[in-house]
């Protein structure tokens, strides 16, 4: 019997960090602003300012789950070999071709980790030739994350599994 799991190989966006940082230091200011600062004293371009940040800092907080990631190939892992399209290049590589596999879970799709398309997962295969092939893959549901494990804690594959 042959078990396949296939997902997509994705490319999240990340944030400039100097650009987060300073947000999320405008924030915490608009937040103190508008929430904590004495309302009689406050100016109104300064209020609807600071409302706006935010307004937007909520966005970037809970809008990011909405982002879907780019998705630049297709992966396909089956209890014989392993198959990935990226930039318009098919490579099958069997098992017997593997020297490990790596594979970092995060968990699959849901608010409190990534994205409501799926989660962030780290797929790494290194071929006996020492060619390395780094993925970033998504995990969408429980039933393809079960596909998943049924194909890793195959015997097959066990023997090629680093966690």
């Amino acid at each position: 019997m042959t078990t396949e799991f296939e997902t997509e190989i994705v490319k999240t966006k990340e944030f400039n960090k100097i650009f987060m940082i300073v947000f999320l230091i405008l924030y915490a200011i608009s937040g103190f602003y508008i929430f904590m600062y004495e309302k009689e004293s406050q100016n109104l371009y300064l209020k609807y300012l600071a409302l706006a940040i935010y307004l937007s800092g909520i966005y970037f907080l809970f809008g990011r789950s909405f982002l879907k990631p780019k998705k630049i190939g297709k992966l396909k892992i089956s209890t014989e070999r392993i198959e990935f399209n990226l930039d318009h290049k098919n490579k099958n590589i069997s098992l017997n071709e593997l020297e490990n596999v790596y594979l970092k879970y995060m968990d699959y799709g849901s608010w409190k980790t990534h994205s409501i398309f799926g989660n962030k997962n780290f797929l790494r295969i290194t071929e006996k030739s020492e060619k390395k092939y780094d993925f970033e893959i998504l995990i969408k549901n429980k039933d393809s994350k079960n596909d998943l494990k049924r194909i890793l804690n195959n015997p097959n594959f066990m023997e090629n599994l680093i966690l």
